[in-house]
């Protein structure tokens, strides 16, 4: 029987209108998943900048490896708390 692939969960519900990331672990690596997002719009990007939209209800897929900790998400209005979902694959 084979090996099984680590499953990568996390999610976080914003209850601030500041800019936060999922995961404070920068040796986590996703090779292949998705971040769906709750509730409310959100902004997301680096920590340089957030200039990616995404509707609530809506899914961001990643089909290369990437960090968790690279990315960065804001409330896309004040005060409407969004909720966001990392699920992929580990390294």
């Amino acid at each position: 029987m084979g090996s099984y692939s680590k499953i990568y969960v996390k999610s976080f519900t914003a209850t601030t209108d500041d800019p936060f990331r999922l995961e404070d672990n920068a040796d986590i690596i996703i090779l292949a998943g998705n971040v769906h997002v709750y509730a409310n719009n959100a902004l997301y990007g680096s920590s340089l900048s957030l200039p990616g939209t995404v509707a609530a209800n809506s899914t961001i897929w990643f089909d290369a490896p990437w960090r968790p900790f690279d990315f960065m998400f804001k409330n896309a209005t004040a005060g409407n708390n969004t909720q966001i979902v990392i699920i992929g694959l580990m390294k």
